[in-house]
């Protein structure tokens, strides 16, 4: 049977890292994911591809490269994106389980800690002024990354900017125009962020959870909805009971033992 051809989004950021990471392996026989360049997206990139493998589907994916976070679900709510390669919270995708297929969690709920991440210059002054809360601090999100924006407005930061673009807010935070943005964990130490003309490090000893849980989705309109959802099942079964998830998580950064102990800032209202 010949290989389908299936058109997907992915950030352009993320494409890159996963391709400097991959160096020319194949997705489906990447084991290591001990890099510098490793992040939870990353991840997620290799997931999609060795689950829906791994159930028994074999299609091959054409890659349009952009700034997709904020029109994904709209994408996949009118069928014309078949699936996800950047898991989604929970939240997001429950008000649409009449489109969407929603798959068994990839990262579960409790499992999501973010750092607040500043400029390294900003990082003493940062970590004086945040308490309980984020009231005496400047924030960048984005209203697209639902269990965030919630999470944050419940710390009620000082001002709450909405931008669309990952990077763009990394250079906001780095500049210090804002005070300061979530990101998850890496495996650098101090955790850090670096790209063209931006620099953010995790202000040490805070970090944030998100209580959420994020999933892949499929779109139920597009015509290969039922088998890709079927074959994504069947293979996140099998890569949950190998260990990989945890485990290429853990090695990325995103599980991290080191912040374990860091004192965790958690709103009286969060998404349920």
């Amino acid at each position: 049977m010949c290989s389908q051809e299936v058109s997907v989004t992915i950030e352009k950021d993320i494409y890159d890292y996963a391709q400097t990471i991959l160096s020319g392996q194949s997705v489906h026989n990447i084991e290591n994911f001990n890099h510098p360049l490793c992040q939870r997206d990353v991840v997620d990139f290799v997931i999609i591809q060795k689950a829906i493998k791994l159930g028994g589907l074999d299609l091959t994916f054409k890659f349009e490269l952009g700034n997709y976070d904020a029109r994904n679900i709209r994408l996949l709510l009118d069928g014309l994106l078949l699936v996800s390669f950047d898991t989604i919270w929970y939240q997001q995708l429950s008000k649409h389980t009449d489109k969407l297929y929603i798959s068994d969690p990839i990262i579960r709920k409790g499992e999501y800690v973010t750092g607040i991440y500043t400029s390294p210059n900003n990082i003493n002054d940062l970590k004086r002024k945040i308490s309980n809360d984020l009231s005496n601090v400047s924030i960048v999100s984005s209203r697209a990354w639902y269990t965030d924006w919630q999470t944050l407005k419940a710390l009620k930061p000082k001002s709450l900017e909405d931008e669309a673009d990952w990077i763009v807010m990394a250079k906001m935070v780095s500049r210090g125009w804002i005070d300061g943005m979530l990101v998850s964990f890496n495996n650098q130490s101090p955790f850090q962020y670096s790209g063209h003309d931006y620099f953010i490090e995790a202000v040490p000893d805070i970090k944030i959870p998100l209580q959420d849980s994020r999933h892949f989705a499929v779109s139920r309109s597009h015509p290969l909805a039922e088998q890709t959802f079927k074959a994504l099942q069947i293979g996140i079964k099998k890569l949950r009971s190998q260990g990989f998830i945890k485990r290429a998580y853990q090695q990325c950064g995103f599980f991290n033992e080191m912040v374990k102990d860091w004192r965790a800032i958690i709103p009286q209202n969060t998404p349920e």
